[in-house]
């Protein structure tokens, strides 16, 4: 790593410490620098930024903090498209760049909205971060599944735009108390779950001119439930945002196999919670995209074989599975059937 002078930073560079003005964050640590970003910098005074410099990325003093939830199967968007999602949303996730500028969040929500646009055939392989990052491979995560859930009903475009920014934010409370529960479904009074609603709302409320009501509206009911037994307001049914409604399948099914669940358990909790927690139609939509045995759940077949689910077949009861370096679709036509689902440890 090395301290270099404003007047010598450069677009790429990769940042190698937090730089703050005051209390404030500006750029992350693992940034990798834009021309906008430098210009900033300079805006705000800041004199000298810590770098990394070439011998650090040969000793391998940078790990990689992205990684593809199985590896054996093809993700769902590559590695270097995911990588620049994430780059967008540290500067969406700075309060103090978003009140200034809401350009990169458009621009994050255009570039997800176009890769999964009537997408088919999907290998719903995701990726995930650990430690800090992982709160934006969530928000990215519930926007990519709520997207495709969105398009398979052909919503129109005003409301995706809608939908994608109140993915992205909804759970942006968190970043801004500093603490995070991961999966925040079962206990809504827990009171860093309430805060992070508290906090998002009065700071999205201060933007709300630029990024629209129902986006607000929606990041602070995104805990409300189907049943009426929510957080707050105790919204029911179609009383709630179809915007939350569909949110909230992406943001369950994602955050339950971030907490260490299988996707078979993700998929098992949202059917189990069905007409209590979610909305029945959308869970059944997302059910017809992904199947009941979503990719990467394990699973023994009557031949005895060990397999991995790679994508939902024709059926959802019948998914395409590999074992053996072999990929074959379940079914009357293989003859090959789901006897269990492996368990976690198992």
């Amino acid at each position: 790593m090395k301290s270099v002078p404003f007047y010598e930073l450069k677009a790429g560079q990769v940042v190698a410490e937090d730089v703050f003005k005051g209390s404030t964050l500006l750029i992350s640590k693992g940034t990798v620098l834009r021309a906008r970003d430098i210009e900033r910098l300079k805006n705000h005074g800041i004199k000298t930024v810590t770098v990394y410099d070439e011998t650090d990325f040969v000793t391998g003093a940078i790990q990689e903090k992205i990684i593809v939830q199985f590896e054996d199967i093809p993700s769902l968007v590559d590695e270097e498209q995911y990588s620049q999602w994430h780059e967008q949303f540290e500067i969406v996730k700075d309060i103090t760049y978003l009140k200034e500028d809401t350009s990169e969040l458009e621009e994050l929500v255009e570039d997800i909205y176009k890769k999964f646009l009537k997408a088919d055939d999907l290998v719903l392989n995701l990726f995930h971060s650990i430690g800090e990052k992982a709160l934006n491979a969530h928000s990215i995560n519930t926007a990519i599944i709520s997207t495709l859930i969105a398009s398979k009903l052909d919503m129109p475009e005003m409301f995706l735009n809608s939908l994608l920014k109140t993915c992205l934010l909804h759970d942006i409370g968190y970043s801004l108390i500093g603490n995070r529960v991961i999966f925040d479904y079962d206990n809504l009074d827990d009171m860093t779950v309430r805060s992070h609603i508290l906090s998002a709302y009065e700071m999205l409320r201060s933007i709300q001119s630029k990024i629209g009501k129902d986006v607000v509206d929606s990041v602070s009911t995104h805990h409300e439930r189907f049943d009426g037994n929510g957080i707050f307001m105790k919204l029911k049914e179609n009383s709630i945002s179809p915007l939350v409604r569909i949110l909230q399948v992406g943001d369950a099914y994602d955050s339950y196999i971030e907490s260490g669940h299988s996707p078979y358990d993700a998929m098992s909790f949202l059917l189990r919670y069905s007409g209590l927690i979610f909305d029945p139609y959308y869970v059944s939509v997302f059910f017809s995209i992904a199947g009941l045995y979503p990719t990467g759940t394990e699973v023994i077949l009557n031949n005895g074989k060990k397999a991995v689910v790679i994508r939902k077949g024709k059926t959802s009861s019948f998914p395409v599975v590999k074992f053996d370096n072999t990929i074959v679709e379940t079914g009357v036509e293989s003859g090959l059937f789901i006897k269990e689902v492996v368990r976690k440890g198992e």
